[in-house]
């Protein structure tokens, strides 16, 4: 949101501070950039102030757009305002198409984001729901606190209309424009800030951001500020001098003083009487010069402003980035409403694009950390958001009353010309920077769960021995089961399963790593012990817990009653339902149950585990089961629909193979548990070790593996990002 702002008390060198503001603004992101570059990942301690710089940005968006839109429609009388609408809203939808064509033009030069890891049915399943709540303004409150900016502006614009009819309106009316002044003040005392807040953003991002990430970013800089440019400066002026008597130079000449005004204080709503100048005089020129072509004009750039902020709309450019950025996919409803849901999200001021653009991060299942990407952005965007907008203001204030007085001076060959030449302009960008996305835009590993490792850290305590012989062939262990009996032996005997990604499988350096490792190794750290890593049999695993073959089982072990009846079993660590693995795009087709236990030709593969495997045969009765000897087979095996899982287990195999997704169907059951297990007579170290889970759980430990194993997420790393202190400035000193 902006203001139009004063002259500051102090002049600076002879000009305003609002003047000087863009020239603090880079001066703050250089300076940024130069402490994150000097400190590294230090430079994230200032990442709190822009957060607050960010929410500053907010806290006035919602009264700003309530009685701007209010305000700006309830002032109307009713039966101008329906001739205005029909005068309107062919320009209103030009623009809309023109702005939307471009962005989807330009996004093609960003490659899709790879398909889905995860479908859960859950989300699928209320998917309608959600965005009925979204659009529909049932409880204005909950739209408030929910952030359904859509429902806001929709509310907005009903309670406008209604306000149309009310002969006691006007003081209702100057109550709406004090409270959109004073929106407008807190905004301009915010904007002020800009510098302050940038510096701590830009900061925090060269300290911590990767090269690669650095790169796309400019990528979608460099995308957004082409489309908006042509659009302000080239294509939209050329398109009004199709429909008016003037051409696009005279246009832009006319024009001048208020892109000049509103690019050096970044605040389009201080254009707006200069175009409004405009426009009358073009309208007088055609012979309207009356009172009605005024009041036309004051209401038209009024609801432009609305409903024609088309720099705002480039939003929707974002979002599709950072689609790609964060590796989340686009279905086609969701593709399909996206002009939408951006029309809605992002009426008025630029501010706005903020509360937006945290809305559909949220109705995507984006990070959190979308929105400081976008206000990093933002702090170059802004620019060329504020002039495709002004060029849109301009625009429609000066063609919606040449076409409500019926005096259009149609010629059609200039505007056939400007959308031609956008058009080949951004065509020609898409495909130039499309053949670089391989390069910009390198695609995730298809090999990730194989490249990880254990911590080094974790491993540089234990003394630990990887076996692979078969756990018959090892001598029962000699002793009680009791911690004293293996504090004695100093060495504790662990369970491990093979191919139980990501609980305890061997990575393509050949080393035994996952989950379970991870907590094997701090159980043997903790114990002060040494560690002996042995494979277990599945067909075998009670009768060899019972003959003392292992301390305690760490494989990726799921509980069942029987295991429950026979063995000690430590409280329950992880749950995870059952899923699917399924070709990406037939992914859809196994999100319902029902749908997958009625169907008879279907081939499900299963390893071959004694829980695993008659649960296929319990749950999908009619599908023909198959045991496969690991999912690797996939791949490989064309006639199996789809494989049978724990949907973390499911998730974390298919983010190492491109094309297959993990499925999360509607009404599957009970998740399944895991959890350690230990020989029936292991009383006490049963007890030890669920003391001992709970406090891993209570020091982070539990979650930290947890991200990384079974989310996928890195590990933080404890060498120093590169930086110059670190790396050039103290080697340098003597």
């Amino acid at each position: 949101m902006e203001a139009t702002t004063q002259p500051a008390t102090r002049p600076t060198v002879g000009r305003p501070l609002a003047a000087n503001l863009p020239v603090w603004v880079l001066v703050g992101a250089f300076l940024g950039i130069l402490v994150g570059l000097l400190l590294g990942t230090r430079a994230s301690v200032l990442h709190p102030l822009g957060v607050i710089y960010s929410m500053m940005l907010e806290s006035v968006v919602y009264p700003y757009i309530l009685s701007s839109l209010i305000g700006g429609l309830g002032g109307l009388m009713r039966a101008r305002a329906m001739r205005l609408v029909h005068a309107s809203w062919a320009v209103y939808l030009f623009l809309w198409v023109v702005a939307f064509g471009t962005i989807f033009l330009l996004a093609q030069a960003i490659p899709p984001p790879p398909p889905p890891i995860e479908i859960v049915a859950s989300s699928e399943g209320h998917a309608a729901l959600s965005l009925l709540q979204t659009l529909i303004p049932e409880n204005l409150t909950l739209a408030l606190s929910q952030n359904f900016v859509p429902a806001i502006v929709v509310f907005a614009v009903i309670f406008g209309v209604a306000v149309q009819s009310i002969s006691t309106k006007s003081s209702f009316l100057e109550v709406v424009e004090v409270i959109r002044l004073a929106s407008l003040q807190i905004w301009t005392w915010v904007v002020y800030l800009a510098p302050v807040g940038v510096f701590a953003l830009f900061a925090s991002t060269a300290g911590t951001i990767s090269p690669g990430m650095a790169g796309t970013l400019a990528v979608y800089i460099g995308l957004y500020l082409i489309g908006t440019g042509v659009l302000a400066f080239v294509v939209l002026p050329l398109a009004l001098s199709a429909i008016v008597p003037a051409s696009a130079r005279e246009i832009l000449a006319e024009l001048r003083p208020a892109f000049v005004l509103a690019l050096v204080t970044t605040l389009p709503t201080s254009a707006l009487p200069l175009i409004q100048g405009v426009a009358e005089r073009i309208t007088a020129q055609a012979g309207h010069d009356g009172e009605e072509a005024k009041d036309i004009t004051r209401a038209t750039i009024s609801l432009s402003y609305a409903f024609v902020s088309l720099g705002n709309y480039f939003t929707a450019l974002f979002v599709i980035y950072a689609s790609t950025h964060f590796h989340v996919t686009l279905d086609a409803l969701q593709t399909a409403l996206l002009p939408v849901l951006t029309l809605l999200s992002c009426s008025g001021s630029p501010s706005t694009t903020i509360a937006a653009v945290k809305f559909m991060s949220e109705w995507l299942g984006m990070p959190s950390d979308t929105v400081s990407l976008y206000v990093e952005a933002m702090t170059i965007t802004r620019y060329g958001q504020v002039a495709l907008s002004v060029a849109a203001y301009a625009f429609a204030t000066i063609a919606v009353p040449f076409v409500y007085f019926r005096c259009i001076a149609w010629r059609p060959m200039r505007a056939a010309i400007a959308l031609a030449i956008g058009a080949a302009l951004f065509v020609a960008v898409a495909i130039g920077a499309r053949a670089l996305s391989a390069r910009l835009f390198p695609a995730p590993s298809t090999a990730a769960m194989l490249e990880r490792t254990l911590d080094p850290a974790l491993v540089a305590g234990v003394d630990a021995v990887v076996r692979r012989t078969r756990p018959q062939a090892l001598q029962p262990i000699e002793g009680p089961p009791t911690l004293e009996g293996i504090r004695a032996r100093g060495v504790i005997r662990v369970g491990y399963g093979r191919d139980i990604v990501p609980f305890g499988y061997f990575n393509a350096r050949g080393d035994l790593v996952g989950f379970d490792i991870s907590y094997a190794y701090a159980l043997a750290h903790s114990l002060h012990v040494r560690l002996e890593l042995v494979p277990i049999d599945w067909e075998t695993l009670e009768a060899d817990l019972t003959a003392h073959r292992f301390d305690i089982v760490m494989a990726g072990v799921y509980v069942t009653d029987e295991r429950l009846q026979k063995l000690q079993v430590t409280n329950s660590y992880f749950v995870s339902p059952v899923a699917l693995i399924a070709r990406a795009h037939e992914a859809r087709r196994f999100l319902s149950y029902d749908a997958v236990a009625g169907a008879s030709n279907l081939t499900l593969g299963a390893l071959d585990y004694p829980v695993l495997l008659p649960l296929v045969r319990q749950l999908f009765p009619k599908a023909r089961s198959i045991v496969l000897e690991s999912y690797d087979q996939l791949p490989s095996r064309p006639e199996v629909d789809a494989a049978v899982w724990s949907l973390d287990q499911a998730r974390a195999w298919a983010s190492g193979h491109a094309g297959f997704t993990a499925v999360s169907p509607s009404g599957m059951g009970a998740p399944l548990s895991f959890a350690y297990f230990l020989a029936p007579d292991a009383l006490s170290i049963t007890r030890f070790v669920n003391s001992w889970m709970s406090l891993q759980a209570s020091s982070g430990f539990h979650d930290a593996q947890v991200a990384y194993w079974i989310k996928g997420r890195a590990r933080a790393s404890r060498t120093p990002r590169w930086n110059l202190l670190d790396n050039v400035i103290r080697p340098a000193l003597p």
